[in-house]
């Protein structure tokens, strides 16, 4: 009996430090658009600080916020990878891919915009990736829109000055990811464009 006291502390720190806390989670729709014009986005996965991956990718996009997908519950972008090309039909003008790591305050951005508004309060949110050449950037929004919402700030809710208007400046977004890919003249290899121009250049030489 004494052996069993003894070894309960034990058990009970070990399930305590064990469990890991859930992971902030919003429910969004999935965007995938540009600012500057004509993009074929083949492959742009978003990976989560919880593991989990969400595919953006949603073919020819042009404009913003673009196409748009019902999404589903998700946690902070950790990492982002994918490939596209600038234009629509090939010849495409220019061909671009990344693989990059996701700051670690995308979290913290979205907590800020789920906590932004004073009388505002939507259960969903939204993801955005938009394109532009070599560019990508990744928007959260609550989307809420002057015209029809309230959308008056509650005082000291953005204290690291997050929030900013989308490119078209009709609501509020926080930039989670804004870089660079690679680009290239020619498609990258192993990638739909890559067996694009295969197709296109062997059904020219026959």
């Amino acid at each position: 009996m004494i052996k069993l006291k003894a070894f309960l502390p034990l058990l009970l720190s070990l399930a305590i430090f064990g469990c890991e806390p859930e992971p902030y989670t919003a429910e969004v729709g999935f965007t995938n658009g540009s600012t500057s014009g004509e993009h074929g986005v083949k492959r742009m996965v978003i990976t989560t600080q919880s593991g989990g991956k969400a595919n953006f990718a949603m073919g020819a996009v042009s404009g913003y916020p673009g196409a748009h997908s019902s999404g589903g519950r998700m946690d902070a972008p950790a990492y982002i990878e994918g490939n596209w090309a600038k234009g629509w039909e090939y010849p495409f003008e220019s061909y671009h891919r990344i693989s990059a790591p996701i700051p670690d305050n995308a979290e913290a951005k979205m907590k800020t915009m789920d906590n932004y508004y004073q009388n505002f309060d939507r259960d969903s949110g939204s993801m955005e990736v938009i394109v532009d050449g070599p560019r990508v950037r990744v928007f959260y929004s609550k989307s809420c829109v002057d015209m029809y919402d309230d959308c008056t700030p509650q005082q000291g809710a953005d204290p690291n000055g997050w929030v900013v208007r989308s490119p078209k400046n009709q609501t509020d977004v926080v930039v989670l990811f804004d870089g660079k890919g690679e680009s290239s003249s020619t498609p990258f290899p192993n990638t739909f464009f890559a067996d694009l121009e295969k197709r296109k250049k062997a059904s020219e030489s026959e």
